[in-house]
């Protein structure tokens, strides 16, 4: 049985295969820009393995959604953004909807939608890391059989940082929130122009506040640091893996194996979750926002 897991990079998409003893059988990435245009051509070929299960590419996360349900509600909630409006990860969701529904593709949840994550630090906060963060974090506990452990993923854009305890997920920062835009800037910036993601994601990696973050939660709870990632060497903390794949691709993969029956299976209550990505926002007016959605 093959198993299979997408990690969208802005760079690339990486594609895992896995069979059910959780071996990699298979690897290959796609250019991001590329996606987009060759999204059916890519999920044929998926398809065409006929995979016990597919953990699809799922951004902000939905707790395993399967691809028959995926519309427009969902890929705005998945990529936070207009859902008729074209991109990689929209056109591949609805190209899988095509050619994928018989093999139990399914969307996998973000940092934010954990049940293992306390209630008390998710409101108002929607990225504490993204569903390929969950990814990894899931590889490497399987990967090392580590319980325990602080994950520093360090892109090419972005930081986020993901803390296990007990086998769960206990919290997280993700790449906007580690951003470093001054709250008095957003403001100015909604007041008199727009944002837009890329205003976020161009503040740049403040390496400090990282670093400060890691430690302070590696001393309190006793935690080993992981740094992985495109820039992970930028920090001079952590210990370091060097492997031929992204481990997001991987820990998708085995994520499929796990929610499927596979030998992995076992680990899958890392993963209890529920709600969506703005399940937890209690900001004034933002019941106007919610009313948009609801009418997608």
């Amino acid at each position: 049985m093959i198993y299979i897991g997408i990690d969208p990079g802005s760079e690339s998409y990486a594609f895992a295969f896995v069979d059910e003893m959780g071996n990699l059988v298979k690897y290959f990435e796609i250019p991001t820009d590329l996606v987009e245009k060759n999204a059916i051509i890519l999920a044929k070929l998926i398809a065409d393995y006929r995979p016990k299960a597919v953990a699809l590419p799922s951004g902000h996360g939905l707790p395993f959604y399967n691809i028959r349900k995926i519309d427009n509600r969902e890929i705005f909630l998945l990529t936070l953004k207009d859902p008729l409006s074209h991109g990689p990860l929209r056109d591949f969701l609805l190209a899988s909807k095509q050619y994928l529904p018989l093999y139990n593709s399914f969307t996998i949840p973000s940092v934010i939608e954990l049940d293992s994550v306390p209630h008390e630090r998710k409101i108002n906060v929607i990225d504490k890391g993204t569903a390929d963060k969950v990814a990894s974090a899931f590889f490497y506990r399987v990967y090392l059989k580590l319980d325990d452990f602080i994950l520093v993923e360090m892109g090419r854009r972005f930081a986020a940082i993901v803390i296990v305890i007990n086998g769960k997920i206990v919290d997280g920062y993700g790449g906007t929130y580690l951003s470093g835009l001054d709250g008095e800037i957003a403001y100015l910036l909604h007041k008199y122009s727009r944002i837009d993601k890329s205003t976020v994601y161009s503040v740049g990696r403040n390496l400090e506040l990282v670093r400060i973050v890691v430690e302070w939660h590696s001393k309190k709870y006793k935690l080993p640091i992981i740094v992985s990632g495109y820039n992970k060497n930028s920090l001079e903390i952590g210990e370091k893996y060097e492997f031929k794949f992204k481990e997001a691709a991987v820990g998708a993969a085995f994520i499929a194996n796990a929610y499927f029956g596979g030998i992995l299976r076992h680990y899958i209550n890392m993963l209890d979750s529920s709600g969506t990505p703005i399940s937890f926002v209690r900001l004034k007016e933002w019941e106007e926002i919610i009313s948009l959605i609801e009418t997608l």
